[in-house]
């Protein structure tokens, strides 16, 4: 009688592959008139197409929060109450860790776009310090982001350590550690996977304003930087992406969103039922059965071995699994959640559901996912194809290739039942539970209110702390320079002289000015002191002095007969000194480089109008279109990654 077969794939390829199968089992009694039906779980839910922009967003934004779920599956599942406490705590803090990640990719997205596009022109231009306070914020922002981030880590190592002291077991170490570099890496495989499924003409418009604003503010050799970025990820889409999208990466995708959605799971498990279920209808063989598989597939048929109620107590099943990610991944870091911890609790199950079980397992090498499965104490076989050829795509397509096909038909040579080994009890899991839904850690109603109640205190009172410093309100409780000149300032006239000079660096072209104030102190001693001020330091507020030094410089400019007075737009180099005369200035005897001008105080934003149309308009645009386009994307961003 003919034994049904089902071929469990994603190549898109079935009637391919179920010729190869059937192919396979031809003088191989009692499977030798096997009938198969391929099973392609890409067609059961199939992934959102990638054309435009909202596409593309949104298939980013799918994948990050199934990677996002997956790093996290396993943290609360623990054997005692208690530890189950703790990996509730750590689901919660791992949740927080990736909102802290996202922010902290989207400001430095943010910064990333800004420094081509904002920094530069800002420093060549001269524009005052002021207009861009909030960059100064998003600094800080990523410091205290990356602060907590550390301290996120740290606080989940030491939870996995307690976890450890409770069951005397490094699973919830693994556990912890493959958390966190899924966490770590989920901003790099969602940008590595958006450029390879971007369209071109999106990839590059994507890079069209950092380069184009980096030959405007710093030349050709910027320019040229960003230039090769570009030609590198080109020829990586060249040379890897539809090998990358459906090799490595999406095997990687497959396994997160296998583990990462219940709904996912759920929807294959079903139609693979119904596809047993048709096959045994079409053949009229009630009792054998073959179930083949390769890689993510493999854990898809065990997952159905294990847990479907399709299955019969009469039924006599051949897996072969090739490929299988099932020991090295699933069962070394997602410990009991789709599977019982050890392959003999494994076996076990499976056999006590079965009237028997054959199990056939090949792998090649240098196969990545695929290994050895430790069937050999249970009577199954482990074979390897001995191919030592493939190295880079040692995963890919077991079903049509010739050391595999020998392979798997030396291993149906007298092969036995498996005969598992007794365990102490079962360990199955019927069911992936959701991370947070599973969690029970519980804060007693009170202390949850007064948690909460301090969470905002502190929260709100570090925001005010942090916008009154970096508006000037609020300084330090040691005098601010004002206050030492308010206080014990001494008046007298100076001689201000000023030169300019141009400056080549890596970020391009700046200028430098330099003033030197003389003048004779309280005692009649002659005082010189210099003063420099590089306008890509003044961007940052680095450059802070107590005077306005563009009014200023006009000024001086304007007394020398031989020069014309200077606008707000730098131009050139000033190497000719030039001197004003009659300069009111006051200065503190404890340090002479703390001084400031009375007739040239210090302009604050808002508190003084901006001069000309010219300038307001330029101000304007630079702040609309070159702050706010990357904050918009930051935030866009943000949501991509935190899925």
């Amino acid at each position: 009688m003919p034994v049904p077969a089902i071929a469990i794939h994603g190549s898109r390829q079935g009637s391919k592959i179920a010729r190869a199968v059937d192919g396979n089992f031809k003088d191989f009694a009692p499977y030798d008139r096997v009938v198969t039906l391929a099973f392609d779980w890409d067609a059961v839910v199939p992934e959102s197409s990638r054309k435009g922009v909202r596409n593309l967003y949104g298939f980013l934004k799918r994948n990050a929060a199934t990677i996002g779920a997956a790093s996290s599956v396993g943290l609360d599942f623990g054997p005692h109450r208690l530890d189950r406490s703790v990996g509730a705590l750590q689901v919660k803090v791992h949740w927080l860790l990736q909102v802290v990640m996202s922010a902290l990719v989207a400001m430095l997205f943010a910064t990333l776009v800004a420094k081509p596009a904002l920094l530069a022109p800002a420093a060549w231009l001269g524009l005052p310090t002021v207009m861009f306070s909030p960059m100064r914020w998003v600094a800080t922002a990523l410091s205290w982001s990356q602060l907590a981030l550390a301290a996120g880590i740290t606080l989940l190592i030491a939870l996995a350590g307690l976890r450890l002291l409770l069951t005397m077991s490094v699973r919830p170490v693994v556990v912890t550690l493959r958390s966190i570099v899924l966490l770590l890496l989920q901003p790099v495989l969602v940008i590595i996977l958006g450029a390879f499924a971007a369209e071109w003409w999106l990839l590059l418009a994507v890079f069209a304003l950092p380069l184009l604003s980096a030959y405007v503010a710093g030349g050709v050799a910027a320019a040229l930087l960003w230039a090769g970025v570009l030609v590198a990820v080109i020829a990586l889409r060249l040379r890897w992406a539809r090998r990358s999208l459906g090799g490595p990466l999406k095997v990687a995708l497959d396994a997160f969103r296998y583990l990462g959605e219940p709904q996912y799971r759920r929807r294959i498990q079903q139609a693979l039922d119904k596809a047993i279920e048709k096959a045994r209808a079409r053949v009229g063989n009630e009792q054998d059965f073959v179930l083949v598989a390769q890689g993510i597939g493999t854990v898809m048929a065990l997952d159905s071995l294990m847990h479907s109620r399709v299955w019969r107590e009469t039924d006599r099943v051949l897996l072969v699994t090739m490929g299988s990610p099932l020991r090295r991944w699933f069962l070394t870091f997602y410990p009991g959640t789709l599977f019982p911890e050890r392959m003999k609790s494994v076996v076990e199950v499976v056999v006590r559901r079965l009237r028997e079980l054959r199990w056939v397992n090949i792998y090649r090498p240098w196969d990545y996912l695929g290994a050895d499965l430790g069937l050999k104490p249970f009577n199954g076989r482990d074979i390897s194809t001995g191919m030592r050829v493939r190295r880079v795509v040692g995963h890919a397509d077991y079903w049509r290739d010739a050391e595999a096909r020998v392979t798997f038909q030396h291993g149906l040579l007298r092969l036995e039942a498996v005969q598992p080994r007794p365990v102490e009890k079962e360990e199955s899991v019927h069911e992936l539970p959701s991370p947070r839904s599973a969690a029970r850690f519980r804060i007693p109603p009170r202390a949850h209110t007064l948690l909460r109640a301090g969470f905002v205190l502190v929260t709100v009172g570090w925001m005010l702390l942090w916008v009154a410093t970096g508006s000037g309100v609020l300084v330090s409780g040691v005098e601010a320079p004002s206050e030492l000149l308010e206080r014990r300032g001494v008046a007298v006239e100076a001689a201000v002289s000023h030169r300019r000079e141009t400056v080549e660096n890596d970020n391009g072209v700046t200028y430098v000015d330099h003033w030197v104030f003389a003048f004779a102190d309280s005692s009649g001693v002659a005082r010189r002191v210099n003063v420099e001020r590089n306008v890509s330091d003044a961007y940052f507020g680095i450059a802070s002095h107590g005077f306005d030094a563009r009014t200023l410089t006009r000024r001086i400019r304007a007394a020398c007969s031989d020069t014309r007075p200077t606008n707000w737009l730098p131009m050139g180099n000033m190497q000719a000194s030039c001197t004003l005369e009659g300069v009111r200035l006051r200065y503190y005897s404890g340090d002479m480089r703390v001084l400031d001008l009375p007739d040239f105080q210090q302009r604050r934003f808002g508190g003084d109008p901006v001069r000309g149309w010219t300038e307001a308009g330029v101000v304007a645009a630079m702040l609309s279109v070159l702050v706010l386009i990357p904050l918009v994307l930051g935030v866009r961003v943000f949501g991509m990654l935190l899925g």
